[in-house]
C-alpha cells in the first residue's frame, strides 16, 4: 500500500517553494538597472585602454581594473540611493539646489548651474562619439567595403529606431515595456560576455599569471604604467552612467501585490490600537524598513551586476591582449595595440578569421548597447538641468544628431587614423568632465536635508470615522478612528518625531573624496603629459 504524503510536509515544501520563487522574482526586478549600468563600462573606450595595457604590461593592470570597478560600484550605488530616496535624478537635483538660491541667484544660475550643464552635455556628446566610432569600426571590420562614415550613419539609425520603440523609458513605474527594453539590453551584454568567453578559450591564457595580476605589483607604475593605470580609471567611471543610474532608480520595482499580502492582518491590528500615535510610529517604522529593504536589494543587485558582468568583460579584454600580444603571454615580440583595427588584424593573423569575426561582433554589440544608454542619458541631462519639456522622440533625435555630425565628418575626411584620434580624445574629455559629476553627486547625497524622509504624522482631532490626512505616509494607510481614540488623541496632541536620514556616512564621504582626488590627479597628470608631448 502506497504511503500517503504528510500534509504538514507538503505545506512546508510548498511554502519553501513559494518563498524561493518570491525571492528570485524580487531580485529579477532589480537586475535591469545593474545591467544598464554595466553597459557604460563595456564601451569602446574601455576596449582601447584595456587592449593597450594588456599588450604592453601583460596582466599587471588587472588590479587597476578591479579597483576602478569598485569605484564605479560605489558611485552607482550613491546614484541609486539618490534617485530612490528623493524621487529625482542627479540632473534634477542640481537644478533644485542651484536655480532658486536665495542669495546671489544669478551667480548660482549662470555661473554654476548652466556651466555645469554644458560640461555634462559635452561629456554626453563625447561619450556618444566613442560609441558611434566603436560601432562604425566594428561594421567596417565585418564589412570591409563599407565606408566608415556610412557605418556611423547606420549605427545611428538603428539605435534611434530602438529608442523610438521604447519612447517612454525610463518611466516611474515598472511596466512590460520597461522589462522588454532592459531584457533587450541584457541580450546585447550577454552576447559580449559570451564572445569574450569564446575568445579566451581560443587564446588559452596563463591563468596563474592572470590571477596574480589582480594583486598590486611594481609593473603597475613602472615606466609608463602609471599613465596607463590612470587611463583605465578614467575610461571605467563614466559620467553618463551616473545620470542614468539615478533616473532608473526612481522606477518603482516592487511587486504590486506585496503591499496587500498582510493587508487584512494589518487592518485588524490597527483597529485594535487605541492611540493614533502608536499607529503612526508603526507605519513610520514600516516605511523606513521598506525603503531600507528596497535600497539593500537595489544596491546588492547593482553591485553584483557590475562585479559579475562589467568587471569580467573588462578583465577579459586585458587578458586577451596580454595572452595574444605581450611577452608575458608567451609571445616572442611584444606588440603594442594602438587601436581597435590593429587588435582585429593581429587576432586574425594569430588566432584565425573566426576569432577576428567574434571580436568585431562583440565590439558591435557593446557599441550598440552603450550608444542606446548614452542617448537616454542625454535626454535625462537636458530634462533635469533645463526642464526641457518636449516629445521624447525630438529630444533623442537632437541628441543623436549632435553626435552623428562630428563622427561622420571625421570618418569621411581622415578615415581610420582620424577615428582613432577622436576615440582617444573623447576619453580624455570624459575624464576631465568626471569631477564635475562626482562633486554634485557627493554634495547632494551627503546633504541631510535632501536625503532625509519625514515619517512623522501630525495628530489632528477628527470626528467619527473622518480620515486623518498626511502627505508623508502611504495613500493606502488605514486611518479610520474610533470615538475613544479621538478623545485620547485630543489629550495627547503631539507629533510623532519619526524621520530617517539616508545621507552618506563620514566613511563614504571620505572614500568618495578619495576617488575624486584620484580622478583629478589623473587629469592633471594627463594634461602635463600632453603638454610635454609624451
Amino acid at each position: 500500500m502506497q504511503q500517503q504524503p504528510d500534509p504538514a510536509q507538503l505545506r512546508t515544501a510548498l511554502t519553501n517553494r513559494l518563498c524561493i520563487r518570491s525571492i528570485l522574482t524580487r531580485h529579477l526586478r532589480f537586475i535591469g538597472p545593474g545591467i544598464l549600468a554595466s553597459v557604460a563600462y563595456l564601451d569602446p573606450g574601455n576596449w582601447a585602454t584595456d587592449l593597450q595595457a594588456g599588450s604592453t604590461y601583460g596582466y599587471s593592470h588587472l588590479c587597476v581594473i578591479l579597483v576602478s570597478s569598485f569605484f564605479a560600484i560605489l558611485l552607482q550605488i550613491l546614484c541609486t540611493r539618490l534617485g530612490y530616496v528623493t524621487g529625482k535624478d542627479l540632473a534634477q537635483q542640481c537644478r533644485l539646489h542651484l536655480y532658486h538660491r536665495a542669495r546671489l541667484t544669478m551667480f548660482w544660475r549662470w555661473g554654476v548651474l548652466y556651466p555645469l550643464y554644458l560640461i555634462c552635455e559635452a561629456g554626453i556628446i563625447f561619450t556618444d562619439l566613442a560609441e558611434l566610432i566603436g560601432s562604425a569600426m566594428a561594421l567596417n571590420m565585418l564589412i570591409p567595403d563599407l565606408p566608415l562614415w556610412a557605418g556611423v550613419l547606420l549605427t545611428s539609425l538603428d539605435v534611434f529606431i530602438v529608442l523610438l520603440a521604447f519612447n517612454s523609458y525610463p518611466s516611474s513605474s515598472s511596466s512590460s515595456s520597461t522589462r522588454i527594453f532592459e531584457a533587450a539590453i541584457s541580450l546585447l551584454v550577454l552576447a559580449v560576455f559570451v564572445s569574450f568567453a569564446v575568445l579566451l578559450a581560443k587564446v588559452d591564457p596563463d591563468w596563474g599569471k592572470a590571477f596574480k595580476g589582480f594583486v598590486p605589483s611594481h609593473r603597475m607604475v613602472a615606466g609608463g604604467g602609471l599613465y596607463q593605470a590612470i587611463a583605465i580609471i578614467g575610461a571605467t567611471v563614466m559620467p553618463h552612467a551616473l545620470f542614468l543610474g539615478s533616473r532608473v532608480a526612481i522606477t518603482d520595482r516592487t511587486v504590486e501585490d506585496d503591499s496587500d499580502v498582510n493587508k487584512d492582518e494589518e487592518q485588524d491590528k490597527t483597529m485594535k490600537q487605541i492611540k493614533l500615535g502608536d499607529q503612526a510610529e508603526d507605519e513610520g517604522l514600516a516605511k523606513r524598513v521598506q525603503m531600507q529593504s528596497h535600497l539593500k536589494h537595489a544596491s546588492w543587485d547593482l553591485g553584483l551586476s557590475l562585479f559579475t558582468i562589467a568587471l569580467p568583460v573588462n578583465a577579459a579584454i586585458l587578458i586577451l591582449a596580454a595572452a595574444a600580444f605581450s611577452r608575458e603571454g608567451g609571445n616572442a615580440d611584444e606588440t603594442v595595440v594602438a587601436d581597435l583595427f590593429s587588435a582585429h588584424s593581429l587576432l586574425r593573423a594569430r588566432l584565425g578569421r573566426a576569432a577576428a569575426y567574434i571580436f568585431a561582433l562583440a565590439l558591435l554589440f557593446s557599441g550598440q548597447a552603450a550608444s542606446i544608454t548614452v542617448t537616454l542619458a542625454g535626454q535625462i541631462v537636458s530634462e533635469g538641468f533645463l526642464e526641457w519639456r518636449t516629445n521624447p522622440i525630438v529630444r533623442r533625435l537632437v541628441t543623436r544628431l549632435v553626435g552623428i555630425v562630428p563622427a561622420a565628418v571625421v570618418a569621411g575626411a581622415v578615415g581610420v587614423k582620424g577615428m582613432d584620434t577622436l576615440l582617444v580624445g573623447s576619453q580624455v574629455a570624459l575624464s576631465l568632465a568626471l569631477p564635475f559629476v562626482i562633486g554634485p553627486l557627493l554634495f547632494v547625497t551627503s546633504n541631510h536635508q535632501t536625503m532625509t524622509i519625514d515619517l512623522a504624522m501630525d495628530k489632528e482631532i477628527v470626528t467619527g470615522s473622518q480620515p486623518l490626512l498626511s502627505t508623508t505616509l502611504p495613500a493606502n494607510l488605514p486611518l479610520s478612528l474610533e470615538g475613544q481614540a479621538t478623545k485620547e488623541l485630543a489629550q495627547d496632541n503631539k507629533p510623532v518625531p519619526v524621520h530617517h536620514s539616508f545621507a552618506n556616512s563620514r566613511f563614504i564621504i571620505a572614500l568618495t573624496l578619495a576617488i575624486m582626488v584620484v580622478v583629478c590627479a589623473a587629469n592633471v597628470y594627463a594634461i602635463v603629459q600632453l603638454a610635454s608631448n609624451n
